[in-house]
């Protein structure tokens, strides 16, 4: 009688987000997860289809832990300027992405396009509700003048706030700084 060892799809999950930290998405397979986890190639796909759901999950769980580790679970401190949360953000996030510039994004290209397509719509996902915590501080900000709020629809300077936001980090320039004196000049004087 064969004894079957149990694994969970939460295990397969962190033992793939560790190879991938080390080694990077590409090399992730299923038998090398398999084999990592001391368990048939089989048992991984009775808990995950196919590879690029499994590197889907492990680029979530890379953007979860960078969003924790960056403290920005909560919503923007009170008297705190849209602005002033934008570059706490930028500045928080820019800290947390640097391991994935430099060991997932450059892997990204490597990817099939089956694999690309999911992993973009994940990262989305992990990223909408930053996204709201930003428009959430645009919309409470009462430091923002009138006259701006009468020129410039709110939601247009926001999704483009946090894209800028979002490409200069990924590139690694988390600065922001032009975005961020332009903000200024169009929006609090």
């Amino acid at each position: 009688m064969s004894s079957k060892k149990a694994i969970s799809r939460n295990r397969i999950i962190e033992v793939a987000f560790g190879m991938a930290r080390e080694s990077g998405l590409p090399s992730l397979s299923v038998r090398a997860i398999a084999e990592a986890c001391g368990v048939a190639t089989g048992t991984i796909y009775n808990h995950v289809p196919d590879v690029a759901e499994l590197r889907t999950e492990v680029l979530q769980r890379f953007w979860r832990e960078a969003i924790e580790a960056a403290e920005l679970e909560t919503c923007t401190r009170d008297a705190e300027t849209a602005l002033d949360y934008c570059r706490r953000l930028s500045d928080a996030l820019s800290s947390s992405l640097e391991g994935f510039r430099t060991a997932w994004l450059r892997d990204m290209g490597a990817l099939d396009g089956r694999t690309r397509q999911r992993t973009m719509e994940a990262e989305r996902a992990c990223l909408g509700d930053l996204h709201e915590t930003v428009r959430h501080a645009f919309e409470r900000d009462a430091a923002i003048t009138s006259r701006a709020r009468d020129r410039v629809q709110m939601d247009a300077v926001v999704d483009f706030a946090w894209q800028a936001m979002l490409d200069a980090m990924k590139r690694g320039d988390g600065s922001c700084e032009t975005l961020f004196a332009l903000m200024e000049l169009a929006l609090y004087t």
